[in-house]
């Protein structure tokens, strides 16, 4: 159900799920992210939160960090709703709103309006989560991840949208002493992370094909403009597709090995990073719920839980 006022959908609060089945502690689920390819991952929570199924430490960066708020809150197809209705608009994401505020990310209608007003985002439930849920973003002076706990989150977000902000197409964001950009140019993908904090089994959920390698980021004058302050992060751009490579690799070692379950697109990626079309981010949404579905069994039976508890 929904009104529309001021031109915009307010919804009535998806009440938060108790989650049945808990996974035993040593297992993580690790999120990469992507931009818009992020409504993969959060098809992938659908599926967990149809089975009421919840991990006891979840980490991810940008896109993956984002949509994993609607996870941890319990509030089933609250990601879908946001597609439906603001993901494919220009006021979500376009070149316009670049030129306008200085990011292709309306960031007021993402992490504020969107949560707090019109699809509203259940804060207290993600405060009361007993979830070790881990946010990470880029320390633009030292180029390095740096790690923010769920109970540093505030309602407006902030540290959600630095571990979103894309490099050249967002500004830095000031939280704290740090000044951040994305997640996901120091650690595309968690994993050592989360083994560094000692757990033993990973679901890793990836938002790119099999086979995909990262190209080498060029460092033009624009960057190096921007960035002229940060050279640090000029250096973390620079050494990004060899740290995605290293990721990766471990990642589907530890799969090999049985220490891990990787969930990644199967079919053809028609979205990219900023895709708008609402049709193809649904269609991929409704894919990750499906490819999760498929891979529960798995995951409760590396996790010894023989079948979903009631």
């Amino acid at each position: 159900m929904s009104d529309k006022t001021n031109n915009e959908y307010t919804f009535k609060p998806i009440q938060s799920i108790e989650f049945k089945t808990k996974l035993p502690a040593g297992t993580a689920l690790v999120l990469e992210g992507g931009g818009m390819r992020g409504y993969y991952t959060a098809g992938v929570f659908e599926g967990f939160m149809q089975h009421s199924i919840m991990f006891p430490y979840v980490i991810g960066v940008s896109a993956g960090a984002a949509n994993a708020l609607t996870y941890i809150s319990g509030q089933p197809f609250r990601n879908r709703q946001i597609v439906e209705h603001y993901a494919h608009t220009k006021e979500y994401v376009s070149v316009l709103n670049l030129i306008r505020y200085g990011s292709m990310f309306n960031r007021e209608l993402v992490f504020r309006r969107i949560p707090q007003k019109y699809i509203y985002y259940d804060y207290e439930a993600l405060k009361t989560s007993p979830v070790k849920f881990l946010t990470g973003a880029m320390d633009c002076k030292t180029g390095d991840a740096v790690w923010f706990d769920k109970s540093e989150l505030t309602r407006n977000l902030e540290v959600t949208e630095a571990s979103c902000a894309i490099p050249l197409m967002a500004p830095i964001v000031k939280f704290k002493d740090y000044e951040l950009l994305d997640g996901g140019i120091p650690c595309p993908i968690p994993i050592e992370q989360s083994i560094k904090d000692g757990n033993k089994f990973h679901v890793i959920v990836l938002t790119q094909n099999k086979g995909y390698s990262k190209k080498p980021f060029k460092v033009n004058a624009l960057a190096k403009m921007k960035y002229k302050k940060y050279p640090n992060v000029l250096e973390t751009l620079k050494k990004r597709h060899e740290v995605y490579a290293r990721q990766i690799a471990l990642c589907e070692k530890l799969e090999k090995e049985g220490n891990a379950i990787i969930i990644r697109p199967l079919e053809p990626l028609k979205v990219g990073r900023t895709t708008r079309d609402k049709d193809l981010l649904l269609e991929l949404y409704d894919e990750g719920h499906k490819e999760c579905n498929d891979l529960i069994p798995s995951i409760l039976s590396k996790c010894n839980i023989g079948e979903i508890q009631k």
